[in-house]
């Protein structure tokens, strides 16, 4: 789909765009489509046994019929422009170009997707970054999902060494209904407009958006230093923003992931920035069936270890103050 980059502000009807390109390519028939299947949730449910609830669903295609994903060795690879990036993508894929500030955004459908409206935001396309997110990409994207008036939208971002399987600088958009635990989820203060979550299945810091004329650029700037303060002790991270349950106010959760972890699983499903807010999508009708929140929160504990808190605070705070440390993993 042959676009010319608009300023976002020039775009008062930002989401019927999007969802309107989306839908029409989603719904094209074979042999036409660029979709590698159509999206069907064959099932969905919200786990019940316990204090946390997790939005399951099973979408067997995303497993047997997406790209093969590949292997993302370290935190800070290069690109490589011999391996898939999204300037290969079809250019029937590019549902927008929008300029925000300085960076150039590329809107394309997920063509393996996760939900309805699932599409790839990828700021500065042809200037082939690796999947590292900087100050620029987070300010386009947070304005991108500030311009949306659904405030069931989601983004989501996984560093190389966190289930990252493409060395180009991309996030995730994705539309889920459902309230996830993360959204209500009580937030404790352990620093100046830090906070963290305690007593949840997953472990993450977080900062609250919640004057977007005032607070947003505080709010980049705060996120992207303690990213820069997790890649300097070489920390693999996922991010993802969302409404809290009131739908007032934008948290964006940040997950460390002491351990790297460079191959994606087979199954039952890939922790990522996703499945660790507790939005978890599953490729085997035995896994639907058979997982619960319990054991939901054992990957969480596997993939994330155990005193995540206790090796990493200090660091952080150090980080956000201007100083930095390494950590100890042993």
């Amino acid at each position: 789909m042959a676009t010319t980059p608009v300023r976002l502000e020039d775009i008062p009807n930002l989401q019927q765009i999007l969802e309107s390109r989306w839908s029409k390519l989603h719904n094209q028939p074979a042999p036409d489509t660029i979709f590698r299947y159509q999206l069907t949730i064959e099932r969905e449910r919200v786990t019940t046994d316990g204090e946390f609830n997790f939005l399951l669903q099973l979408n067997r295609k995303r497993t047997t019929d997406r790209r093969k994903p590949e292997i993302t060795a370290g935190l800070q690879p290069p690109f490589d422009p011999n391996r898939f990036n999204f300037n290969r993508a079809n250019p029937r894929e590019v549902l927008l170009e929008v300029r925000i500030d300085d960076t150039l955004l590329t809107v394309l459908v997920n063509v393996s997707p996760l939900s309805h409206y699932h599409s790839l935001l990828v700021p500065d396309r042809e200037r082939n970054l690796p999947q590292v997110l900087t100050a620029g990409s987070l300010n386009a994207v947070i304005r991108f999902m500030l311009s949306l008036e659904d405030r069931d939208y989601r983004i989501g971002y996984n560093s190389s060494g966190a289930m990252a399987s493409v060395n180009h600088l991309h996030f995730h958009l994705v539309h889920v209904c459902q309230k996830l635990y993360v959204e209500d989820a009580p937030l404790t203060k352990i620093g100046s407009h830090l906070y963290r979550l305690d007593n949840q299945p997953a472990k993450a810091y977080c900062f609250v958006l919640e004057d977007q004329s005032t607070e947003t650029g505080t709010f980049i700037t705060r996120t992207t230093r303690l990213i820069s303060t997790l890649l300097s002790a070489e920390i693999g991270h996922n991010l993802f923003l969302t409404w809290d349950a009131a739908r007032t106010t934008l948290r964006v959760l940040i997950y460390p992931r002491l351990r790297l972890c460079e191959n994606k699983q087979v199954s039952p499903f890939n922790v990522a920035g996703f499945e660790l807010s507790g939005f978890v999508t599953l490729g085997e009708e035995s896994d639907y069936e058979r997982l619960d929140g319990r054991k939901l929160a054992e990957y969480f504990r596997e993939a994330q270890g155990t005193d995540l808190y206790e090796r990493l605070d200090s660091l952080v705070l150090k980080g956000l103050e201007g100083t930095r440390k390494r950590v100890n993993r042993n």
